[in-house]
């Protein structure tokens, strides 16, 4: 069996409630906070943290994190 490197890609998406883009959260504010939320299993902890849209600058807050 030849052993083979393995690559995880990951996302945190949501639209903004403003103008309808998508974004990707990871390239938000402090992304490593993200992260450590999402791979300790500790979604909760993102719920009601600001965001402000690149695209239109407005802020909105994260609900709930689904998979």
């Amino acid at each position: 069996m030849l052993p083979v490197n393995a690559q995880l890609s990951w996302s945190l998406d949501a639209r903004c409630p403003h103008c309808g883009r998508y974004i990707d959260l990871k390239n938000c504010g402090d992304g490593e906070d993200f992260a450590r939320a999402i791979f300790n299993n500790n979604w909760g902890a993102l719920k009601g943290v600001e965001v402000a849209c690149p695209h239109c600058k407005k802020d909105f807050l994260i609900g709930e994190v689904e998979y």
